[in-house]
């Protein structure tokens, strides 16, 4: 095999990588009624398999003298710890792991699909898991979280890019 047809190969195999994740790395913003999401994206490159992208995200609401606010992402509004980074992770062949934020009637929901397996991510008892987290106000605090919001298992068969594909478009 001569030398172009490996960078071939390469380029092929990294092709695949390159689409496991919703957002290229950097910043992108969302509109909404509510104010503006940030989502910043960042590549965690290990030269394997187990490399990644981290996706942290940050809210400003419309009010013109509002700041920026690291949104966390909490199991219930009072229950710690609170999770700023969400991680999009993929095999070679296909996403384990992603997150997308939608807006819906005008509202900011994030969801988190995940597959789930007992042994191995190739297995046939693979499936999604889909989790809906809402941006709300702390009501005792000036802080914006995204809370969960509920928690799904998809059909077998849905895979991770097909799960967030299939919300919604912005």
């Amino acid at each position: 095999m001569n030398i172009r047809s490996l960078l071939l190969l390469l380029c092929l195999g990294l092709a695949s990588l390159a689409q496991a994740q919703q957002y290229s790395p950097g910043s992108t913003d969302i509109k909404a009624g509510q104010g503006t999401v940030r989502v910043n994206t960042g590549y965690v490159g290990h030269f394997n398999a187990h490399s990644f992208h981290v996706y942290s995200f940050q809210y400003r609401p419309t009010a013109s003298d509002a700041v920026w606010n690291q949104l966390p992402l909490l199991a219930r509004r009072d229950a710690p710890p609170a999770e700023f980074l969400v991680k999009a992770t993929a095999t070679a062949d296909f996403p384990l792991r992603d997150a997308r934020v939608v807006i819906e009637a005008g509202k900011v929901a994030m969801y988190i699909a995940e597959l789930t397996f007992k042994d191995t991510p190739y297995d046939d008892d693979a499936t999604v898991e889909l989790k809906r987290y809402l941006l709300k106000q702390q009501p005792d605090e000036e802080r914006w979280v995204l809370v969960l919001d509920s928690t799904r298992r998809l059909a077998k068969g849905i895979d991770v890019t097909q799960a967030l594909a299939g919300l919604p478009s912005r």
